[in-house]
């Protein structure tokens, strides 16, 4: 059995996968997000419309080639620079992340000013030369394993990357095998081993490297159940036409079914209501705070008491540690509001000042 590589993500008991954001992802953190989007960009119509079909359908990234070596554009003309901002455009567009591949370091400065993630694909899983330029950027990028890579090797180049300053998400496509049937399948059973190595959140992308479109949807429910932390898809707006396919596209209509087999609308929905919730409670609390700003004016009590404040983000720090939350985001938020209840409490004195 070999030994576990030792890696800066290690693994660490009662330790839960950690959380990596980008833009307005979050990966690792339950909500497993979807990321979507043709082969490659072609077109300002083609990257916004699948944009727009892709945030319709719950997806929360488009991601699409902008860059491609000519060993795999084959005879399609990658956009490049241009590719790069239409799909930035896009993604703006309709208010979800974009994420593109580099395939060389010279290719990163520009990827990583216009979209949220970076890709580095199983063509260049063992280039340390793009992984560390990917990682000193200190973006999110994405590890795609490389065909005849093993766990360990594709784990290693992801602490390429995090040596290098840059925070890591997994992506499983498939390794090769003996059996033509299943070579190039994504292997559900690498979601659970890498979890159990690494605490760095795992995607999969079930679409099989020859095609057979038929299998995404029973391997994306599968990936899911194993405990996988998000999925790629490739869609194109219509797959006949595309001008690069590697693999081959779902439809918009095939993406939204599968997209509802995952239970993502309803869960979208349920985020929907938990955010008002949340609303309605930041709301009733800033109201207690105002009044007892006023209290304290009254009594001439200082409205600024740091120690309080200091006391209430390691109660929040703490409380996000028992329940499985970054205690990093959970002071932020708490942050954010203390500095809001200030400025209102402040704001509410002066009022009740001048009006006596």
């Amino acid at each position: 059995m070999p030994r576990d590589p030792q890696l800066k993500s290690q693994r660490k008991p009662d330790v839960g996968t950690l959380t990596v954001a980008a833009g307005v992802v979050r990966f690792g953190d339950g909500s497993f997000p979807v990321l979507a989007g043709p082969g490659a960009v072609e077109s300002e119509p083609q990257i916004v419309g699948a944009a727009r079909q892709i945030r319709d359908a719950g997806g929360l990234v488009i991601r699409s080639a902008t860059y491609l070596p000519p060993d795999i554009a084959g005879s399609f003309s990658p956009l490049g620079r241009e590719g790069v901002l239409l799909l930035e455009h896009a993604a703006s567009a309709v208010g979800i992340a974009a994420s593109t591949f580099v395939f060389e370091p010279s290719e990163v400065a520009t990827v990583v000013s216009h979209t949220d993630l970076i890709e580095i694909g199983p063509s260049r899983m063992r280039s340390s030369d793009v992984l560390s330029e990917a990682g000193r950027t200190g973006t999110t990028v994405i590890v795609h394993r490389g065909s005849e890579a093993t766990v360990d090797d594709w784990v290693a180049a992801a602490t390429t990357v995090t040596n290098a300053g840059g925070r890591v998400v997994l992506c499983d496509r498939g390794s090769e095998g003996h059996d033509p049937r299943t070579s190039g399948t994504v292997d559900i059973s690498a979601v659970a081993v890498v979890q159990r190595l690494t605490d760095l959140p795992v995607l999969v992308n079930p679409a099989p490297l020859a095609g057979s479109l038929d299998l995404i949807a029973p391997l994306a429910l599968a990936a899911r159940s194993a405990g996988a932390d998000g999925l790629m898809v490739a869609v194109h707006p219509h797959p006949d036409a595309a001008r690069f396919r590697l693999g081959g596209h779902l439809d918009p209509a095939a993406f939204a079914e599968l997209m509802e087999a995952l239970g993502i609308p309803s869960l979208r929905d349920e985020i929907d209501r938990i955010d008002r919730e949340i609303l309605n409670l930041v709301a009733r609390r800033l109201a207690n705070s105002v009044d007892i700003g006023l209290i304290k004016a009254e009594r001439g009590v200082p409205l600024h008491a740091p120690d309080r404040e200091e006391e209430l983000v390691a109660d929040a720090r703490a409380d996000a540690r028992a329940i499985g939350l970054d205690p990093d985001y959970a002071e932020d938020i708490m942050r954010v509001i203390l500095d809001h209840s200030k400025r209102a409490q402040a704001a509410a004195v002066e009022t009740e000042r001048t009006e006596t």
